[in-house]
């Protein structure tokens, strides 16, 4: 028998795995400051978008995160799309696509108790593309377009961002509805007005009942004609219904949150009221809600969820921000904390599907902070190799090293070399020879535009304390002299401090473009210094 329990999802929905991802005694930990989100194989996880469900199926309960790939060149958010599952929160397993042939924009999933059919709504061409499958984890095949209210096209309305809930046995579709041709749009902006409605699905919510109702609160201002992103959930017979403002992949958007008393089906005549949560959410676009139940004491948490991305080109470079909402007693949301510091512990119901969560990272004997502030860097044009330092833990064979590297559009090939070295202080001294280990070639096709993991396998015996390092650089390896090349690789970095790196011999140094010879008014100051403060996300294993 198969069930299915609403999450109002969203993180990562339950992104459980949160920012600073920890579990303990059925508790996540969420952390403003932990934004990037990585599977159990250490790859980004590759999400844009994203919407989390908890489906309990033949195999037990677990989360099903669902979002947008950005990694293939060229990636505009109309798909493909991904899925991945996890039972903490923490350790995620990518599934893979959920469709080979169903593409489109911001994934939600519902089941259907009736039909035994999890049912996939995406957004692609101002439509819905409606896709069924018997398992929330991929296989959906498309069942065809829904229709929407009738009057949003007579009214030259365009169907966009949406989301799609279940409560009880009654599904509804959120979406807003573009309006590229209202004759207020400005000059610089806002270039488009969008309103918000609600549908109720048919049975198989597959379609809609061709109903529609504005979701705005009496004002019908500004705020209320540009938004979009949609999800919602019920609290107290009372359903809310969160959306940002207007904003294509942008980095901060108005958080805005309507709620009206719905007993019943929600009409042209319900009142719905409106406060604004944030001016910028946290430096996000809200992506959904996530309900997460205390299985001890049934109270369940509502845990805002918002994608950030940090402009131009590189969506795939989004992180995550998630904190619980606080509610007034009149229902209404508090304002979000973006306190960068602020952390949140969150009970909540974890799954119970016996297959081990594991994967190289989880396998990893040393490695930079799995939680970490990550940010991007982008800068191996300007040095000749930046070199990560650690000291080595186990006895054994390493089997390989592991760096977190995107690319998009580079024209010159990156090495990462691995080796081991006596001391620091002989490591950046003239005429030292390290003991190279082995080393690979990533040519920019076999990279992408998010942060995967670039593996060098290796097969090299290592001692416990040994200390171990890898040159990171372009063309031929480390050194080398490239002209011409301006599209830099980029990697992760986090700040040191607080993580013990430094007593783990995690240092980061780096060597300028061109620099071969000693620095300084006395001409003794090494061309290789240290990046102080700073370390790449990496992980080494040794069997």
């Amino acid at each position: 028998m198969v069930t299915s329990t609403w999450m109002g999802l969203a993180l990562t929905a339950s992104l459980a795995y949160a920012s600073k991802a920890s579990t303990s005694s059925n508790t996540v930990t969420f952390a403003n400051d932990n934004e990037f989100l990585f599977d159990v194989d250490g790859n980004q996880i590759d999400a844009y978008a994203t919407k989390i469900n908890y489906f309990t199926t033949s195999e037990g309960s677990q989360y099903y995160l669902y979002g947008i790939s950005f990694a293939s060149p060229g990636s505009t958010g109309d798909g493909p799309l991904t899925s991945y599952s996890s039972v903490d929160l923490v350790n995620w397993k990518y599934n893979g696509l959920l469709s080979e042939t169903v593409g489109g924009g911001r994934p939600h999933v519902v089941y259907n108790a009736a039909t035994k059919k999890y049912v996939l709504w995406v957004n692609i061409d101002g439509g819905y593309q409606v896709a069924t499958s018997s398992s929330p984890a991929g296989g959906f095949v498309s069942v065809g377009d829904a229709a929407i209210d009738p009057s949003v096209s007579a009214a030259g309305l365009i169907g966009a961002d949406h989301s799609v809930a279940t409560f009880g046995e009654q599904a509804y579709l959120a979406y807003s509805t573009l309006n590229f041709a209202d004759p207020r749009a400005g000059s610089l902006w806002p270039p488009i007005f969008q309103t918000m409605h609600l549908s109720p699905l048919t049975s198989d919510f597959t379609n809609t009942t061709l109903q529609g109702y504005n979701v705005t609160s009496a004002a019908f201002d500004d705020v209320d004609q540009q938004t979009e992103s949609p999800d919602m959930f019920m609290r107290d017979n009372t359903m809310y219904v969160v959306t940002s403002n207007t904003c294509g992949f942008c980095s901060g958007s108005i958080g805005a949150v309507y709620r009206a008393a719905t007993p019943g089906l929600p009409t042209a005549s319900t009142k719905w009221k409106r406060n604004i949560v944030s001016g910028y959410s946290c430096g996000g676009q809200v992506e959904g809600v996530l309900p997460l139940t205390d299985p001890a004491t049934g109270k369940v948490t509502y845990v805002w969820h918002s994608t950030t991305v940090p402009g131009g080109p590189r969506v795939g470079f989004s992180g995550h921000i998630f904190q619980p909402l606080q509610f007034a007693a009149d229902g209404s949301v508090l304002d979000l904390d973006c306190r960068p510091s602020k952390t949140w512990q969150v009970p909540f119901t974890p799954g119970n599907v016996s297959a081990a969560y594991t994967g190289n990272l989880t396998k990893a004997t040393d490695a930079s902070p799995r939680f970490a502030n990550y940010q991007p860097v982008c800068d191996s044009d300007r040095y000749s190799a930046l070199y990560q330092t650690w000291t080595n833990s186990k006895a054994g064979v390493l089997r390989s090293v592991s760096v977190n590297v995107a690319a998009g559009g580079n024209n010159a090939n990156l090495t990462i070399s691995v080796f081991a070295f006596s001391n620091l202080t002989a490591l950046v001294a003239p005429s030292y020879k390290y003991t190279l280990l082995g080393s690979a070639t990533f040519s920019p096709d076999q990279l992408t535009q998010v942060f995967g993991t670039a593996i060098v396998p290796l097969n090299a015996t290592v001692q416990a304390g040994q200390m171990l390092g890898f040159a990171f650089g372009e063309a031929g390896g480390t050194g080398a002299f490239n002209l011409g090349n301006f599209i830099p690789y980029c990697h992760l970095e986090y700040d040191t401090s607080g993580h013990g790196s430094e007593s783990k011999g995690q240092v980061l140094l780096q060597q300028g473009s061109g620099q071969n010879s000693f620095r300084g008014i006395r001409g003794t100051t090494s061309p290789v210094t240290v990046r102080h403060g700073k370390g790449i996300k990496f992980f080494a294993t040794v069997e």
